[in-house]
Parts: C-alpha cells; sequence; structure tokens
C-alpha cells in the first residue's frame, strides 16, 4: 500500500514537472516584435559592402564637371569634355546600386537606383555647379570695388569692344597728320557702344534660369551696378593703353608687357615689311596682349569657382545624403514601393 502510493506520488511529480517545463517553453516564446529585432540586429551585424562610387578618388569623377564649369571662363572646349567622365562615373554608380543591396546581395531594385539618381543629380551635378557659379559671381563682383569700379566681366565686355572696333579699322578715321591716332576723338566715338554693357542681359537658356535667379539673389548685395562714368572711364584706358603700345611698337619701343622675343620677331618683320602690314600686325600683337589681360581676368574668376567647390563639396554631400534623401526622398520613395508591392500582391 505504501509502494502504489509513492508511485502515484512520483507519477505527480514528473507530471508537473512537465507542465512546468511547458509553461517555461510557452513563456520564453519570442513575440513577432522580438523577432523584427533580432532580424535587424543580425543584418546590423553583417558587413557592409565597400562602396568605391562614395570614396576618393573614384567620387572625384562627380566632380569632373564641376572642375570643368570653373575653368570655363578659361577653356569652354575642357568645359563641355569635362561632363564625359562625370556622366559615366554617374551611370555606374546608379547601375551598381541597381543592382546590389548594401550588402553586396544581387537584389535588383528601381528604387534603390532612383534614390541614388537623385542623390547623384543634386551632390554632383547641380548644388555643386551652383557652388562653382556663386563663387565665380563673388570673384566677378569683388572686382568692382577695386579702383576700376568694374566687375571682371564688365571690362571684358569693354575691351572687347575696343578690340573689334580697331580691328574693323574704325580708329584710322581719327589719324591726325602724323600718322597717330586722335585718342580723345575716338573714344568720343565710341561712347555709344557701351550702352549695352550698363544693362543687365538675362540669359536666353531656360534651363540655366533657376540658377541665374540664385546667382542674382546671392551676389546682389555685393555687386555694384556700373555707372556711364565708370564704363567710359575704363574705356578711355584700354583705348590709350592699346594704341599707346601700338605707337611704342611702330616707334622701335618695346611697350612694357611684351617679351623681347615677341618683340625682336616683329622688329625682323618690319624691316622689310610695307608699312600697312607693320601697323597691322603692330595692331595684332596689341590685341594678343590686350587679350592677355582679359586671360588673368578669366583666372581669377575660376579660381573662385575651384574655392567655393574646394569649401562645399562635403557639405553639401552631407547635406544630400543625410537630410535631402534620408528625411525626405527615402521615406516617399519606401512608401511608393510598398503601395505598388500591395497592388502586385492584390491583382496576383
Amino acid at each position: 500500500m505504501i509502494n502504489s502510493v509513492s508511485s502515484v506520488s512520483s507519477v505527480k511529480k514528473k507530471s508537473y514537472l512537465l507542465n512546468e517545463q511547458g509553461i517555461k517553453n510557452i513563456t520564453n516564446t519570442p513575440s513577432s516584435a522580438e523577432i523584427t529585432e533580432s532580424n535587424q540586429k543580425s543584418e546590423e551585424k553583417k558587413e557592409r559592402r565597400r562602396d568605391i562610387y562614395a570614396e576618393f578618388p573614384i567620387r572625384a569623377l562627380g566632380y569632373t564637371n564641376e572642375l570643368g564649369e570653373a575653368i570655363r571662363p578659361i577653356s569652354p572646349l575642357l568645359a563641355n569634355l569635362s561632363w564625359l567622365p562625370a556622366i559615366g562615373y554617374i551611370s555606374a554608380d546608379i547601375a551598381d546600386k541597381y543592382n546590389q543591396d548594401e550588402y553586396g546581395n544581387q537584389d535588383p531594385s528601381k528604387g534603390r537606383a532612383s534614390k541614388q539618381f537623385i542623390t547623384q543629380l543634386l551632390a554632383s551635378v547641380f548644388l555643386p555647379t551652383a557652388a562653382v557659379k556663386v563663387g565665380q559671381s563673388v570673384v566677378n563682383g569683388g572686382a568692382a570695388y577695386g579702383k576700376t569700379g568694374l566687375t571682371l566681366n564688365n571690362r571684358e565686355k569693354i575691351s572687347n569692344v575696343v578690340i573689334n572696333s580697331m580691328k574693323s579699322g574704325e580708329h584710322k578715321n581719327f589719324l591726325s597728320e602724323d600718322g597717330k591716332v586722335n585718342k580723345e576723338a575716338y573714344k568720343e566715338a565710341l561712347s555709344g557702344k557701351f550702352d549695352e554693357i550698363l544693362k543687365h542681359r538675362k540669359t536666353h537658356k531656360k534651363l540655366l534660369r533657376p540658377l541665374e535667379m540664385v546667382l542674382d539673389f546671392v551676389t546682389k548685395p555685393i555687386v555694384k551696378k556700373p555707372t556711364a562714368q565708370k564704363v567710359k572711364d575704363y574705356a578711355g584706358v584700354v583705348v590709350d593703353r592699346m594704341i599707346d603700345e601700338r605707337q611704342q611698337l611702330l616707334d622701335g619701343i618695346v611697350p612694357e608687357k611684351l617679351s623681347k622675343r615677341a618683340y625682336n620677331k616683329f622688329k625682323k618683320f618690319s624691316k622689310d615689311a610695307p608699312i600697312e602690314e607693320t601697323q597691322s600686325v603692330a595692331f595684332d600683337i596689341v590685341r594678343k596682349m590686350e587679350k592677355g589681360r582679359m586671360f588673368n581676368n578669366r583666372i581669377l574668376k575660376s579660381l573662385g569657382g575651384l574655392g567655393a567647390l574646394a569649401v562645399m563639396a562635403k557639405p553639401i554631400d552631407k547635406f544630400v545624403e543625410h537630410f535631402i534623401i534620408d528625411k525626405v526622398v527615402s521615406p516617399q520613395i519606401d512608401n511608393i514601393s510598398e503601395i505598388y508591392k500591395k497592388q502586385k500582391q492584390a491583382r496576383a
């Protein structure tokens, strides 16, 4: 009898232990939220693939077009060609993000490609180009605070007017009896040609108008508008300079900014050449000297653009990635992708 009671008690005890273990198993079963969190943690532990398109020197290819725009005042051809490597880089990066996820898995995604397209459009095209143009405009406008009171662009326009006038032979109408140009009369005759410089000319390219509006807004506080007197004064300086240098050549004097080598070539040519040809070659030399001064001004503008790009490149990248993409673009694209998936499932 005692053994029977002991046996029943042992069975009850085993049953209790089994029930207790079952309760523990049930209570220890993770919830769906815990599973999701666990999966996220395991994904975070995965090693992200190296994104060579976001690292230098490959990333620098995305700035070749901005470098080109910075040197456009110096070489428009190189500026146009600079877009080729930039377009190639942007296309390769978008294709890479479309084909692979951040862990290197082959998982084509239009959503990722769309995000990267917008990223590159902002971080490698629009915003850096705007920074370059602002840098150029600041240098250009800042020059108006010099003694001429004119921007670099306005100085170049004035020089071009004088160069084209002399090229067409207008100065010959003001030759005195000794064969020299009457500078004062010539300046007066040119005065009407500078009216256009006093007007602000809008670009005819519709795509560039928004950028022009931004530049006008940013540079308006610092850019001084040209006055008729400042234009007239600087035109007088250019006329005096070009005519004096031309006359110096004809008189056998070396102009200050002309190299000895160039002068010796001219002197050798003028020995046997007719006077008309000598005068024409003298003008060509003076014209090149004036264009050299204009080129120096363009270099200043290019340096302004390069400086602005160097300062703003990294902040632009971070602003685009962490604010525009993460906070604005990415959530919208993810929502659209989710809606598309649900619609696709519903149709299936």
